[in-house]
């Protein structure tokens, strides 16, 4: 998993996940990976693109199912 994301006029950053579950239990932490109310601007799981507009908070709502 890949993650794209920015923070209010910030230089878009990158982030790598071996899965989406490791970014489950890495966002669920008292300090998460990357904050909730970070953008997202581009999302891979796997080699595949993903069509996903929103914040981090939003992206792990939508695996945390």
């Amino acid at each position: 998993m890949k993650i794209t994301y920015h923070n209010a006029g910030n230089a878009p950053e990158t982030k790598t996940f071996k899965d989406v579950a490791e970014f489950l239990m890495l966002q669920n932490r008292e300090i998460p990976a990357i904050q909730d109310h970070y953008e997202v601007d581009a999302l891979y799981v796997g080699d595949e693109q993903v069509d996903f507009t929103g914040t981090i908070g939003d992206l792990f709502d939508k695996y945390n199912k």
